[in-house]
């Protein structure tokens, strides 16, 4: 199965497992498209910290071991929150430090496990059969941009923007499709000003090319 990420999931006995299929998916994403970390970045320290607040700390630390990057904390850090802390720490030294998995592994995690219902709504619109935001389908590719396109405003109308953004940002990194970095109100709603996202789309669209899979 896939999921509305394009990820591999094929059992549901643990995030790690599914985190496994998503390095695949990355592995052979486009290299022109906005990557996870680069969300992140337009995300801000404030939207990032409303992300990780919602996790608990079992899905902060599959994150952390997704990401490559151990859960150990201070001996002093006996409460949950002066772990929660040294961990939230953490993510910022591994995103100074280009951690794309990481923050591959937070977006994911805060999507799956807080906001599934943003990708039913998504699948739904777009008359993609699935289970619970989980399908075989490679939808990206099934559907045409203009449709694609009415299920931002879809989104848009009932979700935060930098939430819609977040998902289908990440969701053109995972299944290769331009669509999204080429859609203004998408760049706008990560964060960047008008003439920021006008530019990026003209490069993207004068420069994306998708890469082949199995590509290194």
């Amino acid at each position: 199965m896939y999921c509305g990420l394009a990820l591999r999931a094929r059992t549901r006995r643990g995030y790690r497992l599914r985190l496994r299929g998503l390095a695949d998916a990355a592995a052979w994403g486009s290299e022109s498209n906005v990557k996870p970390l680069d969300i992140c970045k337009h995300l801000g320290p404030e939207r990032v910290d409303g992300y990780y607040g919602e996790l608990s700390g079992k899905e902060v630390r599959a994150v952390l071991k997704a990401g490559g990057v151990g859960s150990n904390v201070p001996e002093t850090a006996f409460t949950r929150a002066a772990r929660l802390k040294a961990w939230r720490k953490r993510f910022d030294t591994e995103f100074v430090a280009g951690n794309e998995q990481l923050a591959l592994a937070l977006l994911i995690e805060w999507l799956m496990r807080h906001h599934r219902t943003m990708l039913v709504d998504f699948l739904d619109f777009l008359g993609v059969s699935h289970k619970q935001g989980e399908t075989d389908e490679d939808f990206c590719e099934t559907n045409s941009p203009e449709k694609l396109r009415e299920g931002v405003d879809v989104l848009l109308a009932k979700y935060p923007p930098h939430h819609v953004a977040t998902y289908l940002l990440l969701l053109g990194h995972l299944q290769e499709t331009p669509v999204f970095d080429q859609t203004p109100k998408v760049l706008a709603s990560i964060g960047l000003g008008e003439s920021e996202a006008e530019a990026y789309v003209a490069h993207h669209k004068a420069t994306w090319q998708p890469r082949k899979k199995g590509a290194a």
